[in-house]
């Protein structure tokens, strides 16, 4: 099993990051999250839109799913008119609205089931088990088993249900959006961070706002200090094999 960030940043842009989206390849693909850039990071990696069938949003900010009618429209030009879409509430509005700005695309098949926290369900041939984060529009976390297991944190503050939800996985892929040191809501700081986490074994701080900038590592180094857990800061592209003992 393993995981490949597509893109670790965030709103604003950056000429190193795309928007949040990340991969995960087992026996199946599965594409969490469809921002800005991760169309192009997705043809870097020699990967055709054909192959992702299957896109889980962790909440439907632009930042997470500016991408996903242009995913829906590359496979729709070659030949394959349908796309399988599951996210939080607002999910089915969302892809209907962006769907009605463009006659054109009409005819594309874009399944839409909407997701509540605690939700579990089979996906891509993964075990998938949802929980509520806390952000500034309804959003969940995922945690995601197939040979090994990953949590994805989506956006979020610090949140006991998204520790909890990661406890036994092998990596929690998990935002980090700005150093400590700045006054945050809706998202993590490494501090905060670190002394939440537990029972995980490996950390991947992601979505990176421009104030990171030359901080990344730093950032991951508090992360490791206070958790006791092997923290890196992740850069797009990066691909981290995951293996359960």
């Amino acid at each position: 099993m393993y995981v490949t960030l597509l893109g670790t940043g965030a709103g604003i842009p950056q000429p190193d990051r795309a928007q949040s989206s990340l991969l995960i390849r087992d026996e199946h693909l599965l594409l969490i999250d469809c921002g800005a850039g991760a169309l192009f990071r997705l043809g870097e990696l020699g990967l055709s839109p054909l192959e992702i069938e299957t896109v889980l949003l962790t909440h439907l900010h632009l930042d997470h799913v500016a991408d996903l009618l242009p995913l829906a429209k590359a496979r729709y030009l070659l030949g394959r008119p349908w796309l399988s879409v599951f996210g939080p509430a607002g999910t089915e509005q969302l892809v209907r609205s962006l769907q009605s700005l463009y006659p054109y695309l009409h005819s594309i098949r874009l399944e839409v089931t909407e997701i509540e926290a605690g939700c579990r369900f089979e996906l891509c041939g993964f075990s998938v088990q949802s929980a509520s984060a806390v952000h500034s529009v309804p959003a969940l976390c995922y945690r995601i088993e197939g040979s090994s297991i990953l949590t994805c944190s989506g956006d979020t503050e610090p949140n006991a249900d998204v520790s909890e939800l990661a406890a036994g996985s092998d990596l929690l892929v998990h935002e980090c959006s700005f150093p400590d040191g700045f006054d945050v809501t809706n998202h993590t700081t490494p501090a905060a961070l670190g002394r939440l986490v537990r029972d995980v074994g490996e950390i991947l701080l992601t979505h990176f706002y421009p104030q990171c900038r030359g901080l990344e590592d730093e950032m991951a180094r508090t992360v490791e200090q206070l958790s006791g857990i092997r923290t890196r800061a992740g850069r797009d592209l990066m691909r981290i094999p995951l293996r359960s003992e």
